[in-house]
């Protein structure tokens, strides 16, 4: 790699940093009046509750106004989790979404400790956490302390908060302690982790989430208004929309990036040039070893050409240098995509020089491909501004892959069992471990195994008591000697797609799964002969796919970090591990659809998400419930199926846990986000380049969610979600097409009197009721004024005219008033909510007045009744 340094020299007139000031002050002001107006929400809020501090300021060209983040405070502390964000315009607030505590606590509890970094290291050492972070070059620098007041109940306490990484697991907790003895208030972790397996939705424990997100040396003058010509530079990639190598070949690309958004290119921080796949916006590496260090990055040498050969039938490392190439292609170009739409350095987007444009600079993704802290998975890491996201890129598992290997009897050593691995344990070697093989008593392994399973490989049945995982009875074999351990599943099991879940970081030997029936050959033929097996990996021969080179999963876990930095004060306001509706996972399935868009697709084109990934074609299914489609005959998921999207799991604490499922839950609010893209290209057209046409429906939905992002409150759920949208479709259209994002989420029950209930999403314990995640109510009502087609269309004597039961179920009757001259034929016509014909039939009244409704689907639809003397509608909800 060649570095080469420049100094830039420059002027920064005290006059341009003393207007900052004042327009910062200016906003103060008009928020202090609108919080103090008698007109306004907080006109009965205690006095002591209405004093903020502005955490940021970002000016929306698409807005044409400032989103001004803010922070509740007493006695100049924020309030964790208690924030707003509100959209200014021509000195008045035309949005203000909040968090506010609304009620003063009852206590105001701490105070300042003159031991609070003996309380921090000492948080650090009970959670097994790293006592230093590393700056990407290496350097050591202090955990940052913040002091900040904690909700408990109805008193508020003092606590100070900081990140700790946890050792060998790797994850990143966002954690808060009492100033008074260090007790734990709080803890959260940022990573998202994305199973992209077909066991997606097992939600079996995942210990391989990102580690500690490092700072950038500071050696950047951010203040910089100067740029230099871009170095030139080529790529050979996956180039936009390809979605992965299923769906298209690669591109040489020469000079791909948004001069706007990518001022110097991709390979300058405006100081350092560099010729490898690191520049201002993300540095591309490889992390095999799991050290979080980067281990190697492609040199495109003095003239960037990083065109590298590429052929995914061979093992991947023969193609490691097109791997991250291609990482660091997407990264930059979804970098430069959504700066377009406003993920900009105001709004805290990710970059190392943020050339005086706002924002805190030194946060350019890492990038690491090919992590190797496990497989089929991806995840990624946001902390703050001005702290590097991490972002991991995993290697993907053949479909079949054998790690047990038969060597006697002779009648057993041509058996081929696929197995699969453990996320815990040492991993297993090419030399691997040779040993009889043993059944445990008890057979299920979930208490103390009677056995002496000394030298011996033990064969343990899946399942047993609740909270019996898979790495408990590894680690029970494990107690008696056991130097490996086989787990065949149940009768009952559904075989695993993935790896065994489970974290125990005292596992010391290494474990496989294999299916029930390779299970039951094995004790039947210890009934009469010993079993010997091996336990190995022949990575060699393995074809794995590599996870840096599908782009949907890329742009998916960017996402994460765009909805992170935009949503609330950007700390955790999107904590998948209490929110019960943390849309997360939407916005990520629904940015990566959308840069993925192929020419020519329609609303009738289904969408998988993960095929590449899950080895099935670009049609399949993918890892979703359901693909997406606005089609309910394909995806009828609604807000009322939301209920009941639980899951258990077991915290690196070992407490067992009742969660909600936020990649089901996210997939349903990606469905409504879906639909509303094919409703504004049915008024506005198509493109698959949203960069290509910004007024075309796909570049439209696209801003009108970036716009969102940035006006809905800390920890939104499903309704302040689609309320946001709807504030910022009013602030930029004055509401043009306010009725038509009305009906696309009511189609999908999010209608006006659809309620989240409760908003826990965790509960100690397995199989807990979760009451909060069964009161979610849907409804399919819009606003009067939004009314479907033309339903109040009728005939003076209509008054009497009805349809009934409403709600309907598999039929309705046509009620029409004594006297009416119903001759002739009437035509009975059923639309769903866009106004599409779902049916129509020719009927006599006077003969027939029931209508056949069991092929209709959950919804809101209108019946149209039209004839010779009858011209009537009435809107019906099928419900059953």
């Amino acid at each position: 790699m060649i570095k080469i340094r420049f100094t830039v020299k420059f002027l920064l007139m005290s006059s341009l940093l003393g207007t900052g000031m004042i327009f910062a002050q200016n906003q103060e002001q008009i928020i202090k009046e609108y919080i103090n107006s008698s007109k306004g929400q907080f006109q009965r809020l205690d006095a002591g509750l209405k004093t903020f501090r502005i955490g940021n300021i970002d000016h929306s060209e698409s807005l044409k106004g400032d989103v001004v983040g803010i922070e509740q405070t007493i006695n100049g502390v924020p309030i964790f989790g208690s924030s707003a964000n509100v959209l200014i315009r021509d000195g008045k607030v035309l949005s203000f979404a909040d968090t506010f505590i609304k009620t003063y606590p009852n206590a105001i509890k701490g105070k300042e400790s003159i031991q609070k970094e003996a309380l921090v290291a000492q948080t650090i050492k009970k959670l097994n956490g790293l006592s230093m972070a590393k700056n990407i070059d290496g350097n050591e620098e202090p955990i940052k302390i913040n002091t900040v007041y904690f909700v408990k109940g109805k008193e508020l306490l003092l606590g100070y908060q900081f990140y700790i990484e946890e050792k060998e697991t790797g994850n990143v907790w966002n954690t808060i302690i009492s100033t008074e003895d260090g007790f734990i208030l709080y803890q959260e972790n940022i990573t998202l982790s994305c199973n992209f397996h077909s066991d997606a939705y097992h939600h079996a424990s995942d210990g391989s989430m990102a580690a500690m997100f490092p700072r950038f040396q500071e050696n950047i003058k951010q203040e910089t208004n100067f740029v230099l010509a871009p170095d030139n530079a080529s790529y050979n990639v996956f180039a936009l929309p390809v979605e992965a190598p299923t769906f298209g070949g690669r591109t040489l690309l020469t000079n791909p990036w948004d001069l706007t958004a990518s001022s110097e290119g991709w390979h300058s921080d405006g100081t350092n040039h560099y010729t490898n796949t690191r520049g201002n916006n993300v540095y591309a590496y490889t992390d095999e070893n799991n050290t979080n260090i980067p281990q190697f990055s492609p040199d495109g040498g003095a003239g960037r050409n990083f065109d590298f050969p590429l052929d995914i039938t061979l093992p991947p490392q023969n193609y490691t240098s097109a791997a991250v190439t291609n990482l660091f292609y997407m990264n930059n170009k979804i970098h430069d995509v959504f700066y377009k739409f406003g993920f900009t350095e105001s709004a805290k987007n990710f970059q190392t020089n943020n050339f005086g444009k706002g924002g805190s600079g030194n946060d350019a993704v890492l990038a690491e491909s090919r992590d190797g802290r496990g497989y089929n998975n991806a995840n990624f890491a946001t902390p703050n501004d001005g702290f590097a996201p991490r972002m991991q890129m995993y290697l993907y598992e053949p479909k079949n892959m054998q790690n047990l290997f038969y060597n006697s009897p002779a009648v057993f050593t041509s058996r081929t069992p696929t197995t699969k691995t453990a996320q815990f344990g040492p991993a297993l070697t090419v030399t691997g471990i040779t040993a009889n093989i043993a059944v445990t008593t008890p057979i299920d392994g979930c208490t103390a195994i009677a056995e002496d399973l000394t030298g011996k490989i033990a064969l343990i049945q899946r399942g047993g008591a609740s909270g019996c995982g898979f790495a408990l009875k590894v680690k029970n074999a494990q107690l008696k000697g056991a130097v490996g351990a086989i787990i065949y599943d149940a009768p009952t099991s559904t075989p695993l797609a993935g790896q065994m879940g489970g974290t125990d970081s005292t596992i010391t030997i290494p474990s496989v799964e294999i299916i029930n029936s390779e299970g039951v050959a094995i004790v039947n033929q210890l009934a009469s002969t010993p079993v010997n097996g091996t336990l190995k990996y022949d990575k060699p021969n393995y074809i794995y796919k590599d996870g840096s080179l599908d782009n949907g999963i890329v742009t998916h876990e960017y996402g994460h970090g765009i909805s992170s930095r935009l949503t609330g004060t950007s700390v955790g306001c999107l904590n998948y591990t209490t929110d019960n509706e943390q849309m997360g996972e939407g916005w990520s399935d629904f940015f990566a659809l959308m840069l993925t868009n192929r020419p020519g697709d329609n609303a009738s084109v289904p969408r998988g998400m993960g095929t590449f990934a899950e080895g099935q074609s670009i049609d399949g299914d993918g890892i979703r419930p359901k693909k997406y489609s606005p089609n309910f005959a394909i995806n009828d998921y609604t807000y009322g199926k939301t209920n009941g999207m639980k899951y258990n799991d077991t915290e690196s604490s070992g407490t067992q846990i009742t969660r909600a499922d936020s990649h089901r839950i996210g997939f349903v609010w990606a469905t409504m986000l879906w639909d509303l893209h094919w409703n504004y290209v049915d008024k506005y057209g198509y493109n698959s380049n949203v960069l290509a046409d910004p007024n075309s429906g796909s570049a439209r939905v696209l801003q009108l969610v970036m716009d969102a992002l940035k006006l809905q409150p800390c920890s939104p759920s499903f309704i302040q979600g689609r309320d946001a949208i709807l504030a910022a479709e009013m602030a930029k259209t004055n509401g043009v097409d306010k009725c038509m994002i009305w009906k696309t989420f009511a189609k999908r029950g999010l209608g006006v009197n659809a309620s989240p209930g409760g908003l826990i999403g965790r509960w100690v314990g397995f199989d807990q009721p979760a009451p909060d995640l069964n009161d979610q109510v849907e409804d399919t009502t819009v606003p009067a004024e939004c009314g479907v087609l033309a339903v109040n269309e009728a005939t003076s004597n209509s008054k009497v005219i009805s349809i009934y039961p409403n709600p309907v179920r598999n039929e309705f009757t046509i009620k029409t008033p004594s006297g009416m001259n119903l001759s002739g034929i009437t035509t009975v016509s059923i639309y769903d909510f866009t106004g599409k014909l779902i049916s129509s039939e020719n009927i006599n009244l006077n003969k027939q007045t029931t209508i056949n409704a069991s092929r209709l689907i959950n919804g809101a639809y209108v019946v149209k009744i039209s004839g010779s003397s009858i011209n009537y509608s009435q809107k019906i909800i099928v419900s059953k």
